[in-house]
């Protein structure tokens, strides 16, 4: 009986595989599936990354998961995107696979069974400590460069937390806090977040992402 790879193993194969240009249809067909590893096509190659074995971070995207679902339900703007669909918006560059991405209403067409036809409006990264370089340089600057409106990091490890919204030059510009400090976005009317209950020891349950999404519509809303 032949046993299955390891992720590790699985891992090495991919990385031992000679450098060929690899289009990005061959890219679903042969990678969709691959265990114990990320995968993104990198504009005719294939990037292979461990998957992240830190509790806090999978926790932390859940955290992040529930709350903006349910906000985004409850205005019905738009929908969430989970980990695991590539970005792809050109033939030449990356096809990035971010953490959880937000479509608006506007956009929901791009949305494709197995990949993202365009932007995203708003992409989110959660970095892990092997994923640093990748998620604050070569991330941020291809976003930029390919015009994504918002791209927000969260970095566990340092309790950091920004939203950066792409100004008129083309580039990106770190977004102030509200007047209670509370992290914002300009394209998500209603979201603001005390980034201070990111970096306690228990994210909130289910029961109080859905009490703190329903504050942000009731504040968010004219009197």
């Amino acid at each position: 009986m032949t046993l299955a790879n390891s992720p590790v193993e699985a891992i090495s194969e991919v990385e031992a595989k000679p450098k060929l240009h690899i289009s990005f249809e061959e890219y679903l067909r042969q990678y969709s599936g691959l265990e114990g590893a990320r995968t993104e096509w990198l504009g005719g190659e294939v990037g292979v990354y461990p998957m992240s074995n830190n509790i806090y971070h999978q926790r932390l995207i859940h955290f992040l998961w529930g709350l903006l679902d349910t906000l985004l339900g409850l205005k019905q703007i738009g929908e969430l995107v989970p980990t695991g669909l590539p970005m792809k918006y050109s033939d030449t560059h990356p096809a990035r696979e971010p953490d959880l991405m937000v479509l608006f209403n506007d956009h929901l067409d791009r949305i494709q069974p197995t990949y993202i036809d365009g932007l995203a409006d708003i992409v989110i990264e959660v970095i892990s400590p092997e994923s640093e370089t990748r998620d604050r340089a070569d991330k941020f600057l291809e976003y930029e460069a390919a015009g994504v409106p918002e791209y927000w990091l969260f970095d566990p490890l340092r309790a950091e937390a920004d939203v950066y919204a792409l100004g008129d030059d083309g580039r990106y510009r770190r977004v102030a806090r509200d007047a209670d400090g509370r992290l914002v976005s300009p394209s998500l009317p209603g979201f603001a977040l005390d980034t201070a209950i990111l970096w306690t020891q228990k994210l909130p349950s289910t029961p109080e992402i859905v009490a703190l999404a329903t504050a942000m519509l009731a504040a968010s809303r004219p009197e």
